[in-house]
């Protein structure tokens, strides 16, 4: 495991300074938000470090060691039905919201009150919206809950236990996120949430529910997005 973060550290590294270059020749002279080509290739680079979340987590289990993709969660759920299994993604994502609404009340109610909406120019054009949606809603769900829970959570827990590996993958996914705006701030809640979801693998024994919650969590904050913008 420890190997497959550095592999991913050291693949974002490399992505992101690659993209940034590209990025910055095609902008010229304008600032990087200013050029919606330039900003669509800086978004896409995340598409690519999701990809390589995948092929990271099935190098290192499926490849090296003879794992199936069965024991990285890419199986019918063992608990459960059609209906059982519904019930267990609606769950998570009000658990999730809840935590959220949660943290970020007890964030005003002490006067702290950050900005975690992407800025305004990513929805000025169509390229970059298509990017976030295409990552947020496709990518994003299915490579993070395959290399978060089914990968590391799975590691962890047989080292760990239960408890402290959905908590460890838990802080490693929320980090994972910290490039994003607001990003020290959404660290606990989004630390709360992977760990939640890794419970809900855990019960479930399938990533088939935590990875209809992830893509209905996300739906959620991007029409959240489009709807601060347009309104």
């Amino acid at each position: 495991m420890l190997k497959a973060i550095g592999v991913v550290v050291l693949g974002t590294i490399v992505i992101s300074i690659v993209s940034g270059l590209i990025a910055i020749l095609v902008a010229g002279d304008l600032d990087l938000e200013e050029d919606p080509t330039a900003l669509t290739i800086v978004l896409l680079a995340n598409a690519v470090l999701e990809i390589v979340l995948l092929i990271t987590a099935a190098h290192f289990s499926v490849r090296k060691y003879g794992a199936r993709w069965r024991d990285l969660g890419l199986r019918r759920p063992q608990r459960g039905g059609f209906w059982s299994t519904i019930e267990l993604a609606g769950g998570l994502v009000i658990g999730g919201m809840m935590v959220n609404g949660a943290y970020f009340v007890a964030l005003a109610a002490i006067g702290v009150e950050p900005d975690t909406d992407l800025p305004k120019e990513y929805f000025d054009n169509i390229g970059p919206v298509i990017a976030i949606g295409v990552i947020s809603l496709a990518l994003a769900p299915f490579m993070e809950e395959v290399f978060f829970r089914g990968f590391i959570f799975g590691g962890l827990r047989d080292r760990w236990g239960l408890a402290a590996g959905a908590l460890g993958s838990g802080l490693l996914f929320s980090l994972a996120h910290i490039g994003n705006p607001g990003a020290l701030y959404l660290v606990p809640p989004i630390a709360a949430i992977g760990a939640l979801f890794a419970l809900g693998y855990a019960y479930s024994g399938s990533l088939v529910a935590v990875i209809s919650a992830h893509v209905v969590f996300n739906s959620i904050s991007f029409a959240g997005s489009l709807a601060n913008v347009t309104g």
